[in-house]
Order: structure tokens, then sequence, then C-alpha cells
């Protein structure tokens, strides 16, 4: 002992022989911080490809966008959030309102371009007078007609509302987003294992340096620095985020449970504000169900009630107008105007966002059940970010910190402490 303490004082050596124990800390703090910026970046994969072989690297979020957001589309709608449950909140009325002056603009300037597309002699040489009551006529009707086709959509919303598509779109389309939950999600979780990662690596450190001083094995530097990124990864992501999964006594003394399940009620409130600013919005809702993969049961809904429209509106004189016009140009009209009225009426939706942004009140009702879910199942949403690469992961900081080890030999031998043998005298 005695002669390890006069070789760390002797001739200023204590000053490299501390940095070992400096680096061990930088070795941890670094090989975490180089795991979770693993997680996210980059976006899209960088390197290059030998045959069969990748030589790169795709952040593991970005990678797995896919996966990850099946798994936590399903938890979430069904579990969580329904089509029905959104749609209902809404009172068709109110959205009457709110849409009706862009609405009767809209449908001003529909009438006119389908009269002169179909029959435009006949609107050519009608009275003015007579073109102006067509038109009070249509707007007089057309509130009624399309409060009914939003009672349509209410009765049939899982026909015509794909949420899923949706929310699984935004996410997998646009990874930015995907990797904007994970990391804002987690920001006390990450800063946690940062810092916890640079206090295990200065107690690694300290123990390599004593092995050190009683072997003067070259080797030992980065053999312990492998084993201090492999073991501070290990226990970060192995345990730390999510093990164990209820509050759990350890010692006697220590009371832990999983960061991101600690902290449930922080995290759901974070995934719930990206998710009703992001995601599930207003645009959105009425983009999916106008434009999405279900929109052409809407469009049917829609030429039902602009069709009735037109038919109640001419009333008895409707078989001689078609008569006058033809049956085939009839029936034209009564399409065009419904696929005019298809694409004018996101736009016009717009102004009843605020109703609706209001209203469904995504933010409030998703933070509220992703907190009260069963730490087991609040985990399945957030775990398939880490699960398939964690190995791939805790390996890196298993080699990075091995490249660190080589370097404390490096300031080692500047001081002229360490040597390229075996064993140093």
């Amino acid at each position: 002992m005695q002669k390890i303490l006069e070789d760390f004082l002797n001739d200023w050596r204590w000053i490299p022989y501390l940095s070992v124990i400096v680096i061990a800390g930088l070795i941890g703090y670094l090989t975490k911080l180089a795991a979770i910026e693993m997680m996210f970046k980059p976006i899209d994969y960088w390197g290059v490809h030998l045959g069969p072989i990748p030589l790169g690297w795709q952040g593991i979020i970005p990678l797995r966008a896919a996966h990850m957001t099946s798994v936590a589309t399903n938890k979430i709608v069904g579990d969580l959030l329904t089509p029905a449950e959104i749609w209902s909140k809404l009172d068709p009325e109110v959205i009457m309102k709110e849409i009706r002056e862009p609405l009767m603009d809209s449908l001003d300037a529909i009438t006119q371009e389908v009269a002169v597309s179909v029959a435009p002699e006949i609107w050519g040489n009608m009275p003015g007078p007579v073109k102006d009551r067509l038109l009070v006529r249509v707007r007089e009707r057309a509130p009624g007609a399309m409060q009914h086709v939003m009672e349509d959509v209410e009765a049939n919303v899982e026909d015509v509302f794909d949420l899923k598509a949706l929310t699984t779109r935004a996410l997998v389309y646009d990874k930015r987003l995907l990797q904007r939950i994970f990391r804002k999600a987690g920001k006390q979780e990450w800063r946690f294992i940062r810092g916890f990662g640079g206090f295990a690596g200065l107690g690694i450190g300290v123990i390599q340096l004593v092995l050190y001083l009683i072997l003067h094995v070259p080797l030992i530097n980065p053999i312990m620095g492998a084993l201090n990124g492999f073991l501070t990864d290990w226990f970060c992501i192995k345990f730390l985020l999510f093990e164990p999964k209820r509050p759990k006594k350890y010692f006697g003394l220590i009371t832990w449970q999983g960061l991101f399940l600690k902290y449930q009620q922080e995290v759901a409130q974070e995934l719930a504000n990206i998710v009703a600013d992001k995601v599930i919005t207003a645009d959105t809702v009425i983009d999916s169900i106008m434009r999405g993969p279900k929109s052409d049961r809407f469009f049917l809904i829609v030429e039902h009630h602009i069709g009735k429209l037109i038919e109640e509106e001419l009333g008895f004189t409707a078989p001689a107008v078609k008569t006058v016009v033809g049956t085939a140009n009839f029936a034209k009209i009564k399409a065009m105007m419904a696929d005019r009225v298809m694409v004018s009426l996101p736009d016009t939706m717009h102004a009843a966002s605020d109703y609706i942004e209001d209203t469904l009140d995504i933010r409030n009702t998703l933070a509220q059940r992703l907190a009260e879910l069963p730490p087991e199942e609040f985990e399945g949403i957030l775990r398939p970010a880490f699960h398939q690469d964690e190995w791939t992961l805790i390996s890196t900081g298993a080699i990075l910190g091995a490249v660190a080890g080589f370097l404390q030999d490096g300031v080692l031998m500047v001081a002229g402490i360490s040597c390229f043998h075996l064993k140093c005298e």
C-alpha cells in the first residue's frame, strides 16, 4: 500500500493518474450521450454498403418508425381515443354557423361554374333575376343539406374517418415528428441518464486507477473503459428506463421505479401536447375525412345530399328540366356539384377550426388517459423505441469506452508512466 501511495504522489504523477478517473467519468457521460443521440440521428441512413453488408447508421427511432408507430397507434386509437368519440363531441349546428359565410360564397361560384359547364346556352339566356333567385334558393337550402351531411358522418363515422391512418401517416412520413415526440417526452430521463453515466464512470475510474497502480498493465485501461461503456449503457437501457415497472424498495432504503414510468404523468403530457399540436388537429381531422383513405365514402354522402337538394329545389319541374338539359346532363350536374363541394369543403371547414380544436380537447383528454394507464401498458407504447436495437447501443458504448481507454494509456505514456509493453515497471 505504501509503495502504491508513493508511486501515486511521486514527481507530480498524481496529475496524469487522476486524469484516468476524469476520462473514465467522461466515458460514462459521453457513451450515454452517444447512445441517446444514436437513437435519434441521423434521420436517414448515413454510410455505404459493401454488397449486402451495411456500413453506416440510421437513428433507431427513424429506422423503426413504421413498427413503433403501429404499436403506439394500436394502443392510442381504439383504447384511448376512437373516431366515434371524437366526432360525437362536435355539434353540426355550431359547425354550420361557423362555416356559413364561406360556404355560401363557394356555393355561388360552384353553382354558376356547373351551370356554365353543363348548359351554357340555357344559363346564358336565363334572365338575371331568375339566376339571382336560383342562387338565393341554393343558399337557403344548402345549410340544411350540409347539416344532414354532418349528421350522416356522425352516424357512419367509422366508415368515413380513419383515425389510425391519420396518426400513422403523420408519424411515419414525418420522422422528425416521431423523433421530437421521444426526445421531448423523455427530456427528464435523458438528463438523468447522462448525469448517472458521468458519476458511475467516475466510480469505475477509481477502481480502474487502483488496479493500474497495483498491476501497471496498460491493457487495464481499454478493458476497464470497455466495461465502463458497456455496464453503464446496459444498466441505463435495461433497467433505469423501464425497470421496475412499479416502485420497489432496495436494501430497505432506496425506492426505485423505471424513469419513464416514474414520470408517467409528465411523459403523458408531453406526448399529448405533440399529438394535439401536430397529429390529431382540427385541420388533420378535416383533411382525413375529406381526402383520406375513406374519403370516397364521404363523397357518396355529399353526393346524396347535394342531389337531394337539387331534386327538392326543382320539385315538380324536375322532369321538365331533365327533358330540357337531358337526363345525362342532369345527372352530371348533381355529380359535378358534389365534386366541386368536396374540393372546396376543406377550405370552407377551416372557418370552424378553432371551434373543432377547442371542442375535441385532444391535449387534455389524451394526457389524462395516458397518465391513467397501468405502468405495464404505458411501457408498451414507449419500449419499442429501445427494445430491438438496445444491444447495438450497448456494444457501441463498449467500443467507445475501449477507445477512450487507449487514450488514457496515451496520457500516461506522455507522462512517462505507461509503456507499449504488457506490463510497465
